[in-house]
């Protein structure tokens, strides 16, 4: 486009010639239109990349030839969005070189809890005493939930492969929460992907998770079984909003509280209509508890007194989880438990080993209420002292 030179001239020819404060004028407006289109262009294509419709993204890595991979879901000849990160190799010069996945090796250094560990039961005992508020048999309350004749199969009525054991099917299904030898307590980080603990997992007898995550298509890192779901306030009105969607192939939660039919489900008694008026949209069933009090009342006070200083902040779902198990569980095992976003060495962590659903994106403490550094400490602590075993990483490592 060739350069147009504006010059200078006399307003004394009576209208003859160019008149330069008419084509200033086009020219000031041009500029601003075409200024506003392109930052309206760029906004948008920021928000689209961001959010996703509601999926979070998994970060950007390069392999040691310096080849970048960014995640993407390959199926047949185009891409699409899967609850499964499968990863897009471009090299430099961004031509598609294939598609695998690829997961960085992540160095924790000091922020694992330490290598040597040895369960003490004294030490168990003593935080179980503690803690004994937070038993289910005095902190819950269990809750009618409508009968429903349609979709009474369950897991265990299906062949799965590997098959679970009848104990497992009976711990799973039960509906009432019993004393356990040895309990899972999963969490949902992205220090998931790649750890290979599924089968460890599943060896517990007991397996408690937190707001409904995906488990299928990750069962290898994150295991297959649930015997307990424990929610935090904002995942029931995610369920109830998911529900209403229009498009129904964008309500994840539907497959995912399948995926725990006859488990238990442990809510804040103010989000208890939420989860009755989705299970009877979906037509599923399980055992439903709710906290008698607040779902985080007296959590800082109880953790106080085995952390020896005052613990400030709103209480995590994860610690909540934690101190509860251990009032009905001998040994608890606790994994995928790492608050930061990014290992010792910086490289990026996704915050969970899944992606998330439509409704919104899912940030990490981001009202900035928890205390999540302090938390992990304490956690870390106890695991120092033989109350609990916490794996972060591989398992295997640790």
């Amino acid at each position: 486009m060739a350069e147009t030179e504006v010059t200078s001239r006399r307003h004394d020819d009576h209208g003859a010639g160019w008149r330069p404060a008419a084509a200033s004028g086009e020219l000031t407006r041009f500029i601003v239109s075409t200024v506003m289109f392109t930052a309206a262009y760029f906004l948008l294509a920021a928000l689209w990349r961001g959010s996703l419709h509601g999926m979070p993204q998994f970060p950007v890595y390069w392999n040691g030839n310096r080849t970048r991979i960014r995640n993407r879901t390959y199926s047949g000849a185009g891409f699409r969005m899967s609850n499964r990160p499968t990863f897009q190799v471009r090299n430099r010069e961004g031509n598609r070189t294939g598609i695998r996945i690829l997961r960085p090796t992540l160095y924790f250094g000091s922020l694992a809890p330490d290598p040597p560990w040895q369960f003490r039961p004294e030490a168990n005992a003593k935080i179980r005493k503690s803690c004994g508020k937070l038993h289910p048999s005095v902190h819950l309350v269990k809750n009618k939930m409508p009968r429903l004749a349609q979709y009474h199969t369950t897991k265990c009525d299906v062949e799965e492969k590997p098959r679970k054991s009848e104990a497992h099917c009976r711990t799973d299904h039960s509906g009432t929460i019993g004393h356990y030898n040895t309990c899972a307590v999963v969490g949902n980080s992205g220090v998931w992907l790649g750890s290979h603990c599924g089968n460890e997992i599943d060896s517990r007898d007991y397996v408690i998770r937190m707001n409904m995550p995906v488990v299928k298509g990750y069962e290898n890192d994150v295991g297959r079984r649930t015997s307990m779901t424990i929610l935090n306030l904002s995942t029931p009105k995610r369920l109830q909003s998911s529900a209403r969607l229009k498009n129904r192939t964008q309500d994840v939660y539907e497959s995912r509280l399948r995926n725990i039919w006859g488990a238990a489900l442990v809510t804040d008694k103010r989000s208890r209509s939420k989860i009755i008026s989705v299970a009877r949209k979906y037509r599923v069933t399980f055992s439903l508890y709710s906290v008698k009090g607040r779902l985080s009342r007296g959590i800082n006070h109880l953790a106080s007194r085995p952390a020896h200083k005052k613990m400030g902040g709103v209480p995590t779902t994860g610690m909540i989880t934690v101190l509860m198990t251990t009032t009905f569980c001998d040994v608890p095992y606790m994994y995928g438990f790492f608050p930061f976003q990014r290992d010792a060495r910086d490289t990026p962590i996704p915050y969970h080993y899944y992606p998330g659903d439509f409704i919104k994106p899912i940030k990490q403490n981001e009202a900035g209420h928890h205390h999540m550094a302090g938390e992990y400490d304490f956690l870390r602590d106890l695991h120092k002292q033989g109350v609990l075993k916490m794996q972060v990483g591989p398992c295997g490592e640790n």
